[in-house]
């Protein structure tokens, strides 16, 4: 069962459409996402680099950069110390090859997700002060390491925290914290993932030096990478880093070397990049790094020169097949959890999942199929050292990171968003933390209720080839700006092809006046069976449906049509 929730706006359509030169159609979409005035709607239409805000506009900021050019003015050893993630990893790489070229003594560490952990630990500070290190710089973590901030302080080391994550009561005695998320910081943008804020901060240190940007447009395609992966809201600042990034990546693809071979291995060479190629595609790759080895593996590819070929060759390959195992590890241990859950009516509202079989690593990517699947926030846990760890994911009807904060006192250790977070705890806490999430959980079973948001209803003869193109100057789609999504009515499905052995659905539609359309579903045979058994309709179509979709290009043999991508339907008239 599914919600079909259109969307309305007070905006003046027609109107808006004129003033922007765009079909009434992508107007209203823009509306729906609170595109109401010109100046908004033409920043939105235009990305451009130069309307992001100054970083030392940022809490912290302009101590940070002058911390940093005293340490590469007296060669005092920096440690970028990143995480195992898409996001942190890139973040390390952009400003590990900035500090290079500016002539610093860098180097970088990494911690390992499963014998280490998350963010700064005492072992980790002890070794980097033993190689002689005068600053860390910590990038997608630090936020909430007091402890090991004041070890280093005690070490002879000095702590620079860029992060985005969501502060705690007490913050660590760093010589500075980037944090837009800090109650006091005046900036008005809090949404920037790690790769974001490092792409900020490089340009304003080589401004602050006098140094060219030279890795301006390869640290802003990393950036690029780290925003989509990191799902951060593709609004304001976060939506020109995406796209602007996206548009230079188009333009060369081995701007950087690593990625560039990951981009030929995965078969993108010749073929366009866009938020779905991010997310899906190359960033799952450099975090199998994280999650089955040593994110090191995805930090050389980023960080290795144009001469090293072979390297960048055997890096990727490496890459690639920890992705693949990934996979099915994630397959299967999402189909074992969902088998054993209960029927949805004992179900409870959060999950909380104890699997020692699930690989920790995989824990995260494992909770949000559940949740996918369930509706309902979802925690998976396995077994740690002498703890229980893992990961959450939440719809966005639920703050996941408050409800865990409100039981704190439960908890070894806990970070996170909204919508996700890392969670450690010890085993016999596990039912006092379901008891008390479920408890104080306000969601009925409605918000389990998957909805789909539709923008408009169209008529087929409004899908065309230039409507596709025109919907696309609306990209990259992600989280806050999801792809535009819209309903037909009543519409005549000519002729539907099952393909059992790729769970895909080829549809064709009709209307009265012959016009057809292509619509293309996946993942949707089992729903289509049980359509089709409950209604009486003929499995190859020949009867109508409405159908929520979105619009798309498809190019086959070098020509270039109009589709939709169905996503859900309802068969309502046999014919």
């Amino acid at each position: 069962m599914t919600n079909w929730i259109m969307r309305h706006s007070d905006a003046n359509i027609p109107l808006m459409a004129n003033v922007l030169g765009v079909s009434q159609i992508t107007a209203r979409v823009m509306a729906n996402r609170g595109i109401r005035t010109k100046n908004t709607a033409l920043s939105f239409l235009n990305t451009s680099i130069n309307n992001l805000r100054p970083f030392l506009d940022m809490k912290g900021a302009a101590s940070a950069i002058c911390r940093i050019n005293t340490a590469i003015n007296l060669s005092e050893k920096i440690t970028v110390y990143g995480d195992y993630d898409a996001d942190g990893i890139t973040a390390t790489a952009i400003l590990y090859k900035v500090l290079v070229r500016l002539g610093a003594n860098v180097t970088y560490y990494i911690p390992h997700r499963v014998s280490e952990g998350y963010g700064l630990n005492n072992s980790a500070v002890k070794s980097i002060a033993a190689l002689g290190t005068k600053l860390i710089i910590t990038v997608d973590n630090g936020i909430s390491a007091i402890e090991e901030v004041t070890l280093a302080t005690k070490l002879g080391i000095d702590t620079i925290i860029v992060d985005h994550h969501e502060p705690g009561d007490k913050l660590p005695r760093a010589v500075a914290i980037v944090d837009p998320k800090q109650q006091d910081c005046p900036y008005p943008f809090k949404e920037l993932c790690a790769g974001g804020l490092v792409f900020k901060l490089a340009d304003a240190l080589c401004r602050h030096m006098g140094k060219p940007f030279v890795e301006h447009d390869e640290s802003l395609v990393l950036a690029a990478i780290a925003t989509i992966c990191d799902i951060v809201s593709l609004k304001d600042e976060n939506r020109i880093l995406a796209n602007c990034g996206m548009i230079i990546l188009n333009s060369n693809k081995l701007i950087n070397p690593g990625l560039g071979s990951l981009i030929t291995m995965r078969g993108y060479l010749d073929k366009p990049i866009d938020t779905f190629t991010m997310g899906f595609v190359l960033g799952p790759c450099i975090n199998a790094a994280g999650r089955l080895s040593s994110a090191d593996v995805a930090l050389q590819l980023l960080i290795t020169s144009t001469e090293d070929v072979k390297v960048r060759m055997s890096l990727t390959q490496e890459l690639i097949e920890l992705n693949d195992g990934r996979r099915q590890m994630t397959s299967d241990c999402t189909n074992r959890i969902l088998a054993s859950l209960p029927p949805t009516s004992e179900m409870d509202k959060v999950l909380v999942i104890t699997d020692t079989e699930t690989h920790e690593s995989i824990s995260g990517i494992v909770a949000g199929r559940v949740k996918e699947t369930t509706g309902r926030p979802t925690i998976v846990l396995t077994q740690g050292d002498n703890a229980m760890k893992g990961s959450g994911r939440s719809p966005s009807c639920y703050n996941l990171f408050e409800a865990l904060n409100a039981n704190n006192h439960l908890l070894t250790k806990f970070g996170g968003h909204a919508m996700a977070a890392g969670v450690t705890l010890p085993n016999e806490n596990i039912p006092l933390l379901r008891e008390a999430l479920n408890s104080n959980c306000n969601l009925t079973e409605a918000d389990f209720i998957k909805s789909y948001e539709i923008d408009a209803e169209l008529c087929l003869q409004d899908i065309s080839l230039s409507l596709a193109d025109e919907l696309t100057r609306l990209a990259p789609f992600g989280r806050d700006n999801g792809e535009p999504m819209f309903v037909i009515r009543n519409i005549f499905t000519e002729n539907v092809r099952v393909l059992d052995e790729k769970n895909t659905l080829i549809f064709t539609f009709r209307n009265y006046a012959g016009a057809r359309v292509k619509g293309i579903a996946f993942g949707l045979n089992e729903q289509y069976a049980d359509a089709i058994s409950n209604s009486g309709a003929e499995k190859d179509g020949g009867y109508r449906m409405d159908v929520v979709f979105h619009i798309e290009t498809n190019t086959y043999n070098n020509m270039v049509s109009v589709q939709i991508k169905v996503k859900d339907f309802k068969i309502i008239q046999e014919v």
